[in-house]
């Protein structure tokens, strides 16, 4: 009876040491993936400057940062943070505007759009990390101390110690050292600057510099832009942005000063353009009522365009068109086309053409008023030549 019992003991004891075992060697490999895992992430993202992870407490209000999708000159295309709500969960834990997300819990934005990185934000819950990185981190390398400084490794000598033997009798003896034998106390070596990030220019005030995106805020107190804007889908301008027409000069934009003919909003309020959207959305999403709204601005120059010449057969009735001068007053452009017009029936012009010649005749630099006459001094068939602005993608 008794060795019975001792052999279900022995065999229960066995048993637990076994499950022990397991458990132990489970928890190493479990262990060693999560290593792994980490490893791997943190090696796919080797090539960014300042690479951190921050963990934000996600609250009902949200995280409170909003993000643009964009191109930074060493970095390439990723997703930006554009704006951060003042006191929000993202700007306590540390987020900047500028910074690149490159994961979000772990889950990376690489080659990802806007729409797709702004539904993995949307979905999160709780406690987020964000992988981010700094594209204007600059890089400041700290000097390092030179042979004749430090010396070799093997005549070094700590600060507090004694030289007990050199290593070779033909070795010169470490300055350092006192005639008794024991090292002068050395200064500490000033600890390195921490590495300054460039900040990024303010919107409010920061210039449009040519051929680079540049994200500007503009005043406009929910009133009017006083903005023409070409492109859409549905228009023979179509591309990821909406080409400035002209800009009126006693409105926000025109009194704010920086937008002007050619430019190329890429996106407004976070939100980027996309060639698949229509001209009413394009409108629809940058002309919106709030106090202040942010734009990502590409200039061109030279600014692109493609010229036409068309020959319209009128037949004494009237081309079918209005236009309208730009605000410089110098020149005119078409602003609308008339159903059934023998201009809509052609096919060829299109509403914001800037007109050059009429006739042969040099009208590009006309006012409202000459543009007029010429206009109206034509025979039954007119050649018309015009400039159509383009989108660079």
């Amino acid at each position: 009876m008794v060795i019975g019992v001792m052999t279900v003991m022995t065999e229960v004891q066995t048993r637990r040491a076994v499950h022990t075992e397991q458990y132990k060697l489970l928890r190493t490999i479990w262990r060693r993936t999560l290593s792994f895992k980490k490893k791997k992430s943190e090696d796919r993202f080797a090539g960014y400057k300042g690479v951190r992870d921050i963990t934000i407490k996600k609250g009902p209000s949200g995280l409170g940062l909003m993000i643009i999708e964009g191109r930074h000159a060493e970095a390439g295309r990723g997703i930006f943070v554009s704006d951060l709500q003042e006191g929000s969960a993202a700007e306590q834990a540390g987020l900047q505007i500028g910074d690149m997300i490159l994961a979000v819990n772990r889950d990376s934005l690489l080659r990802c759009s806007y729409d797709a990185a702004a539904a993995k934000l949307k979905h999160t819950e709780g406690v987020v990390k964000l992988t981010v990185c700094t594209p204007n981190l600059k890089d400041k390398k700290e000097d390092a101390p030179s042979a004749e400084e430090t010396g070799s490794a093997a005549t070094s000598v700590p600060a507090g110690s004694t030289a007990s033997h050199p290593a070779s009798g033909n070795q010169t003896p470490d300055p350092g050292l006192t005639a008794a034998g024991s090292s002068r106390p050395h200064s500490p070596r000033p600890a390195p600057s921490p590495v300054r990030t460039e900040p990024p220019a303010d919107p409010a005030t920061a210039p449009i510099v040519p051929n680079q995106e540049t994200v500007i805020e503009i005043a406009t107190n929910s009133q009017n832009l006083g903005l023409f804007l070409l492109g859409g889908s549905d228009t023979s301008i179509n591309g990821p942005a909406a080409v400035v027409l002209d800009v009126v000069k006693d409105r926000p934009v025109g009194r704010d000063g920086r937008l002007q003919h050619g430019d190329q909003i890429r996106a407004a309020c976070g939100i980027s353009l996309t060639d698949a959207m229509t001209e009413d959305r394009l409108n629809m999403t940058i002309k919106q009522w709030a106090p202040k709204l942010k734009f990502t601005v590409f200039r061109p120059d030279p600014i692109p365009y493609v010229t036409i010449e068309v020959d319209i057969n009128r037949k004494q009735k009237p081309l079918g068109f209005s236009f309208a001068a730009f605000s410089n007053d110098k020149g005119v452009y078409i602003a609308q086309i008339l159903p059934g017009s023998p201009t809509e029936q052609d096919g060829r012009l299109k509403r914001g053409d800037h007109i050059l010649t009429v006739d042969g005749k040099d009208i590009s630099g006309m006012d409202f008023t000459s543009a007029s006459i010429a206009l109206k001094l034509l025979g039954p068939k007119v050649s018309i030549k015009v400039r159509r602005l383009k989108i660079v993608r």
